[in-house]
């Protein structure tokens, strides 16, 4: 991959471009992302995408992709917050312009489906975030909870992006906005390590990935050049499984497809985000996890010598982490930290922390 830098940070005053590139958001939801984002400081542009229905947009991709080029060469927008995700972003690959996006830089953010705009960004040389979308990232719960509110408020504002922790609590439950109702919160465990002594000490490389479904796509269909091939050796790939809740021999074969690509092999590291669950009790939950990580692991195992990192907060669960994808990463085995630091120093804040447990604990 080529070295990806961090797009301007925003400020107070900035202008945010909403867009979708591939749903339509539920109603009620530009409102109160306009809202969410003025209180961080930043104004909103919701450009015509976003003002569409789902219908019209899956007609229409190549309305979809202009729309991303217009909001990357607008003078007056300063950053990009797509509305959602969904799952026909794929349209999009080649009718995408890297010299639009390279030529004024700005910071994405997105996660689910947006995964392809990521790929094409961070190829493109553009550090992205996955994650703090509009929904449910931005606008879900009546009060956005603290740990998304810090980490998408350094998203917004920090260069580099620094340390980060694990959440204290976490929920998988759909966000009703018309309800407007709290879901319900489960106490976390912090991050799960399979095989630390592999980093021997520390690895760094480059994070790149997104939401399992979509990279298996990209693999599936030939139909980019950027996933797996935007991987460079010791890179870090960060994968999560979408709100699909994939069966354990649908994330195997995905990883065996990469064990046979080689690609596991000259991974740095491996980081998972915390899987949305079936719906059903706790116990099921936590199996539904334990299952996952259990596979992942074991797949990993038989391909290669690499550290895995389990339970992070990024992908489809709440709290939110937007992971700055294609950013510099340091996985840290010795101290148990992950650190986003600057390219050309190491960042000075604390580390983050998480469990020193095996892949098959709850």
């Amino acid at each position: 991959m080529v070295d990806a830098d961090y797009p301007p940070a925003l400020g107070a005053g900035d202008t945010v471009a909403i867009v979708a590139p591939s749903h339509a958001p539920p109603d009620g939801a530009i409102a109160r992302g306009i809202d969410r984002l003025d209180s961080f400081g930043l104004d909103a542009r919701v450009f015509d995408s976003a003002r569409r229905d789902t219908d019209w947009l899956r007609d229409h991709p190549d309305e979809r992709a202009a729309d991303v080029h217009r909001a990357f060469e607008a003078d007056d927008v300063d950053g990009v917050v797509a509305a959602m995700g969904g799952n026909r972003e794929l349209q999009l690959v080649d009718s995408l312009d890297p010299e639009v996006v390279s030529d004024d830089p700005k910071r994405f953010y997105g996660s689910s489906d947006n995964t392809h705009l990521h790929q094409f960004l961070n190829a493109a040389g553009l550090v992205s975030f996955y994650g703090g979308q509009l929904f449910p990232d931005l606008v879900a719960d009546p009060e956005m909870h603290p740990y998304t509110r810090e980490y998408v408020g350094r998203a917004f504002g920090s260069t580099p992006f620094g340390a980060v922790t694990a959440a204290e609590e976490w929920t998988d439950e759909y966000y009703d906005l018309e309800a407007d109702d709290d879901r319900e919160w489960f106490p976390a465990d912090g991050w799960t390590w399979h095989r630390p002594e592999a980093a021997e000490g520390s690895v760094a490389g480059r994070v790149v990935g997104g939401c399992l479904s979509m990279l298996g796509a990209q693999l599936m269909l030939g139909a980019s050049s950027y996933f797996p091939d935007v991987l460079d050796p010791g890179d870090v790939l960060a994968v999560e499984t979408s709100g699909e809740t994939p069966e354990p021999a649908v994330v195997e074969r995905f990883f065996v497809a990469l064990g046979e690509r080689g690609v596991l092999d000259r991974l740095g590291a491996l980081l998972v985000g915390r899987p949305e669950t079936p719906v059903g009790s706790t116990q099921a939950r936590a199996r539904y996890r334990r299952d996952q990580r259990e596979t992942v692991a074991s797949v990993v195992d038989e391909y290669a010598d690499t550290p895995v990192v389990f339970d992070l907060d990024f992908g489809h669960t709440a709290p939110v982490l937007p992971l700055p994808l294609g950013a510099p990463v340091e996985v840290d085995a010795d101290e148990r930290a992950i650190r986003f630091p600057d390219a050309e120093a190491d960042a000075s804040a604390e580390p983050g922390s998480g469990p020193d447990s095996d892949a098959g604990a709850d």
